[in-house]
Protein backbone atom coordinates (compact mmCIF):
# COMPACT_ATOMS: atom_id res chain seq x y z
CA UNK A 1 0.00 0.00 0.00
CA UNK A 2 3.03 1.90 -0.40
CA UNK A 3 1.73 4.32 -3.41
CA UNK A 4 -2.07 4.88 -2.01
CA UNK A 5 -0.14 6.44 1.08
CA UNK A 6 2.69 8.39 -0.64
CA UNK A 7 -0.05 10.17 -3.06
CA UNK A 8 -2.12 10.82 0.26
CA UNK A 9 0.48 12.06 2.10
CA UNK A 10 1.83 14.55 -0.53
CA UNK A 11 -1.46 16.08 0.16
CA UNK A 12 -1.45 15.90 4.09
CA UNK A 13 0.52 14.24 6.29
CA UNK A 14 0.89 16.08 9.51
CA UNK A 15 4.55 16.50 8.66
CA UNK A 16 5.48 12.80 8.30
CA UNK A 17 6.79 13.43 4.72
CA UNK A 18 7.03 16.00 1.96
CA UNK A 19 3.84 17.88 1.51
CA UNK A 20 4.23 18.82 -2.36
CA UNK A 21 0.50 18.41 -2.86
CA UNK A 22 -0.52 20.25 -0.29
CA UNK A 23 1.48 23.30 -0.26
CA UNK A 24 -0.16 23.63 -4.06
CA UNK A 25 -3.50 23.55 -2.59
CA UNK A 26 -3.97 19.80 -3.23
CA UNK A 27 -6.58 17.83 -1.42
CA UNK A 28 -7.66 14.30 -0.83
CA UNK A 29 -11.12 14.11 -2.06
CA UNK A 30 -11.96 10.71 -2.47
CA UNK A 31 -10.54 6.94 -2.24
CA UNK A 32 -12.07 4.01 -4.36
CA UNK A 33 -14.11 5.95 -6.57
CA UNK A 34 -16.12 4.63 -8.96
CA UNK A 35 -16.47 6.61 -12.37
CA UNK A 36 -17.75 5.96 -15.82
CA UNK A 37 -15.60 6.14 -18.73
CA UNK A 38 -16.61 6.17 -22.24
CA UNK A 39 -16.22 2.58 -22.51
CA UNK A 40 -16.87 1.12 -18.77
CA UNK A 41 -16.22 2.20 -14.72
CA UNK A 42 -12.98 2.62 -13.59
CA UNK A 43 -12.37 2.93 -9.98
CA UNK A 44 -10.00 5.34 -9.19
CA UNK A 45 -7.62 4.70 -6.31
CA UNK A 46 -7.19 8.41 -4.98
CA UNK A 47 -9.14 11.88 -6.21
CA UNK A 48 -7.29 14.78 -5.69
CA UNK A 49 -8.46 18.37 -6.36
CA UNK A 50 -6.94 21.46 -6.74
CA UNK A 51 -9.81 24.33 -6.12
CA UNK A 52 -8.22 27.13 -6.69
CA UNK A 53 -7.24 25.82 -10.20
CA UNK A 54 -9.87 23.68 -11.13
CA UNK A 55 -7.83 20.68 -11.35
CA UNK A 56 -8.69 17.22 -10.71
CA UNK A 57 -5.87 14.80 -10.60
CA UNK A 58 -6.98 10.65 -10.82
CA UNK A 59 -4.27 8.56 -9.11
CA UNK A 60 -4.21 5.11 -10.06
CA UNK A 61 -1.68 3.56 -7.11
CA UNK A 62 0.62 0.68 -8.58
CA UNK A 63 1.63 -1.92 -5.81
CA UNK A 64 2.70 -4.33 -8.61
CA UNK A 65 4.16 -3.19 -12.03
CA UNK A 66 1.76 -4.57 -14.73
CA UNK A 67 -0.31 -2.09 -16.38
CA UNK A 68 -4.25 -3.07 -17.92
CA UNK A 69 -4.36 -1.35 -21.06
CA UNK A 70 -8.18 -0.83 -20.60
CA UNK A 71 -8.05 0.21 -16.98
CA UNK A 72 -5.01 2.98 -18.27
CA UNK A 73 -7.03 3.80 -21.45
CA UNK A 74 -10.59 4.58 -19.10
CA UNK A 75 -8.58 6.70 -16.76
CA UNK A 76 -7.41 9.14 -20.31
CA UNK A 77 -11.02 8.50 -21.31
CA UNK A 78 -12.60 10.45 -17.77
CA UNK A 79 -14.12 13.56 -17.60
CA UNK A 80 -13.29 15.90 -15.26
CA UNK A 81 -17.60 16.63 -14.64
CA UNK A 82 -18.10 12.62 -14.03
CA UNK A 83 -15.17 12.72 -11.64
CA UNK A 84 -16.79 15.64 -9.59
CA UNK A 85 -19.90 13.93 -9.78
CA UNK A 86 -18.78 11.30 -8.68
CA UNK A 87 -16.42 12.08 -5.33
CA UNK A 88 -19.11 14.49 -4.39
CA UNK A 89 -17.21 17.82 -4.59
CA UNK A 90 -17.80 20.89 -4.07
CA UNK A 91 -16.70 23.16 -6.56
CA UNK A 92 -16.57 26.93 -5.68
CA UNK A 93 -14.50 28.61 -8.56
CA UNK A 94 -15.60 29.62 -11.58
CA UNK A 95 -13.85 28.40 -15.25
CA UNK A 96 -13.03 24.75 -16.96
CA UNK A 97 -12.44 21.75 -14.77
CA UNK A 98 -9.58 20.11 -16.23
CA UNK A 99 -8.11 16.53 -15.50
CA UNK A 100 -5.05 14.57 -15.59
CA UNK A 101 -4.71 11.07 -14.85
CA UNK A 102 -1.43 10.56 -12.50
CA UNK A 103 0.07 6.81 -11.99
CA UNK A 104 2.39 5.83 -8.72
CA UNK A 105 4.34 3.18 -8.35
CA UNK A 106 7.28 1.62 -6.50
CA UNK A 107 10.78 3.13 -7.81
CA UNK A 108 11.73 -0.24 -8.42
CA UNK A 109 8.75 -0.92 -10.80
CA UNK A 110 8.67 2.25 -12.52
CA UNK A 111 10.57 1.13 -15.44
CA UNK A 112 7.91 -2.10 -16.05
CA UNK A 113 5.03 0.73 -15.47
CA UNK A 114 6.07 3.66 -18.00
CA UNK A 115 6.41 0.40 -20.45
CA UNK A 116 3.25 -0.55 -19.89
CA UNK A 117 1.94 2.76 -20.23
CA UNK A 118 3.48 3.06 -23.66
CA UNK A 119 1.95 -0.18 -25.07
CA UNK A 120 -1.55 1.29 -23.70
CA UNK A 121 -0.37 4.38 -25.84
CA UNK A 122 -1.43 6.27 -22.53
CA UNK A 123 0.14 9.41 -21.92
CA UNK A 124 0.51 11.07 -18.21
CA UNK A 125 2.73 11.60 -15.35
CA UNK A 126 3.99 8.88 -13.00
CA UNK A 127 5.47 9.40 -9.90
CA UNK A 128 7.90 6.96 -8.76
CA UNK A 129 8.36 6.31 -4.68
CA UNK A 130 11.67 4.69 -2.54
CA UNK A 131 12.87 5.49 0.95
CA UNK A 132 15.33 7.90 -0.43
CA UNK A 133 13.13 10.21 -2.97
CA UNK A 134 10.35 10.47 -5.30
CA UNK A 135 11.03 11.17 -9.04
CA UNK A 136 8.35 12.37 -11.90
CA UNK A 137 8.46 10.00 -14.95
CA UNK A 138 5.88 10.11 -17.81
CA UNK A 139 4.20 13.54 -19.49
CA UNK A 140 4.53 16.98 -18.06
CA UNK A 141 1.70 17.90 -14.97
CA UNK A 142 -0.74 20.34 -16.64
CA UNK A 143 -0.44 22.08 -13.45
CA UNK A 144 2.76 23.89 -13.85
CA UNK A 145 3.13 24.72 -10.24
CA UNK A 146 3.26 21.19 -10.02
CA UNK A 147 6.03 20.76 -12.59
CA UNK A 148 7.90 22.85 -11.01
CA UNK A 149 7.86 20.87 -8.32
CA UNK A 150 8.40 17.61 -9.09
CA UNK A 151 11.47 18.88 -11.56
CA UNK A 152 14.21 17.66 -9.24
CA UNK A 153 13.49 14.26 -7.23
CA UNK A 154 12.15 15.36 -3.93
CA UNK A 155 13.73 14.17 -1.09
CA UNK A 156 12.13 11.96 1.78
CA UNK A 157 12.92 10.75 4.87
CA UNK A 158 12.05 7.26 4.92
CA UNK A 159 8.62 5.39 3.35
CA UNK A 160 5.45 7.30 3.93
CA UNK A 161 3.06 7.20 7.05
CA UNK A 162 0.36 4.63 6.79
CA UNK A 163 -2.47 6.68 6.85
CA UNK A 164 -4.10 3.96 5.43
CA UNK A 165 -3.19 0.72 7.43
CA UNK A 166 -5.77 -1.76 5.93
CA UNK A 167 -7.76 -2.25 2.64
CA UNK A 168 -10.68 -4.92 2.07
CA UNK A 169 -7.91 -7.40 0.81
CA UNK A 170 -5.60 -7.15 4.03
CA UNK A 171 -6.00 -10.13 6.40
CA UNK A 172 -8.48 -10.43 9.29
CA UNK A 173 -6.12 -10.19 11.82
CA UNK A 174 -5.15 -6.35 10.69
CA UNK A 175 -8.82 -5.65 11.56
CA UNK A 176 -9.03 -7.53 14.82
CA UNK A 177 -5.96 -5.58 15.91
CA UNK A 178 -7.62 -1.99 14.90
CA UNK A 179 -11.07 -2.83 16.00
CA UNK A 180 -9.82 -3.77 19.50
CA UNK A 181 -8.18 -1.05 20.33
CA UNK A 182 -11.43 1.02 19.53
CA UNK A 183 -13.16 -1.32 21.57
CA UNK A 184 -10.59 -0.67 24.53
CA UNK A 185 -11.09 2.88 24.10
CA UNK A 186 -14.91 2.90 24.64
CA UNK A 187 -14.58 0.14 27.34
CA UNK A 188 -12.10 3.06 29.08
CA UNK A 189 -15.54 5.58 28.64
CA UNK A 190 -17.77 3.12 30.21
CA UNK A 191 -20.38 3.10 27.33
CA UNK A 192 -22.62 0.08 27.50
CA UNK A 193 -22.60 -0.52 23.89
CA UNK A 194 -21.36 1.33 20.36
CA UNK A 195 -23.03 0.60 16.79
CA UNK A 196 -20.91 -1.01 14.22
CA UNK A 197 -20.60 1.89 11.98
CA UNK A 198 -19.73 3.88 14.38
CA UNK A 199 -16.73 1.83 15.55
CA UNK A 200 -15.62 1.80 12.12
CA UNK A 201 -15.28 5.39 11.72
CA UNK A 202 -13.27 5.12 14.92
CA UNK A 203 -11.53 2.38 13.85
CA UNK A 204 -10.93 3.70 10.37
CA UNK A 205 -10.32 7.50 10.72
CA UNK A 206 -9.85 7.33 6.55
CA UNK A 207 -13.14 6.22 6.29
CA UNK A 208 -15.39 8.86 5.54
CA UNK A 209 -13.55 9.78 2.13
CA UNK A 210 -14.03 6.46 0.61
CA UNK A 211 -16.66 6.05 -1.75
CA UNK A 212 -19.55 4.42 -0.43
CA UNK A 213 -19.23 1.11 -1.88
CA UNK A 214 -15.78 0.82 -0.71
CA UNK A 215 -16.70 2.21 2.73
CA UNK A 216 -19.15 -0.09 2.97
CA UNK A 217 -17.27 -3.14 2.01
CA UNK A 218 -14.69 -1.73 5.06
CA UNK A 219 -17.65 -1.69 7.56
CA UNK A 220 -18.53 -5.31 6.79
CA UNK A 221 -15.01 -6.43 7.61
CA UNK A 222 -15.46 -4.18 10.64
CA UNK A 223 -18.45 -6.36 11.24
CA UNK A 224 -16.53 -9.74 10.97
CA UNK A 225 -13.69 -8.32 12.98
CA UNK A 226 -16.04 -7.43 16.01
CA UNK A 227 -17.65 -11.09 15.45
CA UNK A 228 -14.63 -12.62 15.78
CA UNK A 229 -13.50 -10.61 19.22
CA UNK A 230 -16.71 -11.41 20.96
CA UNK A 231 -16.55 -15.01 20.02
CA UNK A 232 -12.74 -14.86 21.69
CA UNK A 233 -14.22 -12.90 25.08
CA UNK A 234 -17.53 -13.84 25.53
CA UNK A 235 -17.20 -12.58 29.10
CA UNK A 236 -16.67 -8.60 27.88
CA UNK A 237 -18.67 -8.59 24.55
CA UNK A 238 -21.59 -9.63 22.99
CA UNK A 239 -22.81 -8.68 19.42
CA UNK A 240 -26.13 -8.08 18.33
CA UNK A 241 -26.65 -8.15 14.88
CA UNK A 242 -28.81 -5.88 13.23
CA UNK A 243 -32.77 -7.04 13.50
CA UNK A 244 -36.11 -5.59 11.88
CA UNK A 245 -35.77 -3.62 15.29
CA UNK A 246 -32.25 -2.45 15.45
CA UNK A 247 -31.38 -0.87 12.21
CA UNK A 248 -27.43 -1.79 13.25
CA UNK A 249 -25.40 -4.05 14.33
CA UNK A 250 -24.10 -3.24 17.93
CA UNK A 251 -21.64 -4.39 20.37
CA UNK A 252 -22.74 -4.64 24.10
CA UNK A 253 -20.10 -4.15 27.00
CA UNK A 254 -20.75 -6.77 29.53
CA UNK A 255 -17.94 -5.96 32.00
CA UNK A 256 -15.03 -2.50 32.38
CA UNK A 257 -12.14 -2.46 33.62
CA UNK A 258 -12.75 0.91 34.76
CA UNK A 259 -15.09 -1.10 37.45
CA UNK A 260 -12.17 -3.25 39.17
CA UNK A 261 -10.12 -0.96 41.40
CA UNK A 262 -7.64 1.60 40.29
CA UNK A 263 -4.86 -0.64 41.18
CA UNK A 264 -6.09 -3.55 39.27
CA UNK A 265 -7.48 -2.12 35.91
CA UNK A 266 -4.04 -2.17 33.93
CA UNK A 267 -4.04 -5.78 34.41
CA UNK A 268 -7.10 -6.24 33.08
CA UNK A 269 -6.95 -4.36 30.08
CA UNK A 270 -3.64 -6.40 29.35
CA UNK A 271 -5.50 -9.77 30.16
CA UNK A 272 -7.96 -8.42 27.64
CA UNK A 273 -5.46 -7.45 24.71
CA UNK A 274 -3.36 -10.44 25.59
CA UNK A 275 -6.82 -12.74 24.87
CA UNK A 276 -7.05 -11.63 21.95
CA UNK A 277 -2.87 -11.82 20.29
CA UNK A 278 -2.82 -15.42 20.03
CA UNK A 279 -2.25 -16.03 16.19
CA UNK A 280 -0.65 -18.55 14.50
CA UNK A 281 3.16 -18.65 13.32
CA UNK A 282 4.52 -15.97 11.03
CA UNK A 283 0.94 -14.00 10.90
CA UNK A 284 2.30 -10.14 11.79
CA UNK A 285 0.21 -7.56 13.41
CA UNK A 286 -0.19 -4.11 12.68
CA UNK A 287 2.15 -1.37 13.08
CA UNK A 288 2.69 2.58 12.98
CA UNK A 289 0.40 5.34 13.42
CA UNK A 290 -3.22 5.94 11.89
CA UNK A 291 -3.51 9.51 11.28
CA UNK A 292 -6.83 10.99 11.65
CA UNK A 293 -6.06 13.03 8.66
CA UNK A 294 -9.74 13.82 7.20
CA UNK A 295 -11.53 14.77 10.43
CA UNK A 296 -14.53 13.57 11.96
CA UNK A 297 -17.46 11.16 10.82
CA UNK A 298 -20.61 12.96 10.98
CA UNK A 299 -23.66 12.04 12.33
CA UNK A 300 -25.33 12.06 9.18
CA UNK A 301 -22.55 9.76 7.79
CA UNK A 302 -23.35 7.14 10.59
CA UNK A 303 -27.12 7.03 10.14
CA UNK A 304 -27.41 6.23 6.63
CA UNK A 305 -26.68 3.49 3.62
CA UNK A 306 -24.56 1.30 6.41
CA UNK A 307 -26.69 -1.66 6.95
CA UNK A 308 -23.76 -4.85 8.65
CA UNK A 309 -24.29 -7.68 10.58
CA UNK A 310 -25.27 -10.35 8.09
CA UNK A 311 -24.31 -9.30 4.14
CA UNK A 312 -20.47 -10.76 5.30
CA UNK A 313 -20.39 -13.79 6.31
CA UNK A 314 -16.31 -15.04 6.56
Amino acid sequence: MVPVNALIALCNSGGAYPEVLGRSGYQVDGIEVPVLAEDGTVVVDVVVFQPARNIVLVGEAKSGANVEPDQARRYEQLRADAVVQAASINVRTRGELRIQPVYCCTAENVTRVMRGLRVARVECPVLAFDDQSIEHGGSPFLDPVLEEEFAQPVPVAGPPPRIIPVDEQSPGHLFDDLVLASLIAELSRKRAEVMVPVLAAQALPHLAVYATAARNRLIRKVDSAVRRIADRDQTTFEYLPKTGTRQQAVVRFLRTPEDAAPQGRTQVYQAIRRSHHRRPAGAVGSSGTQMKLFGEMTDEFLEVDIMVGEEDQE
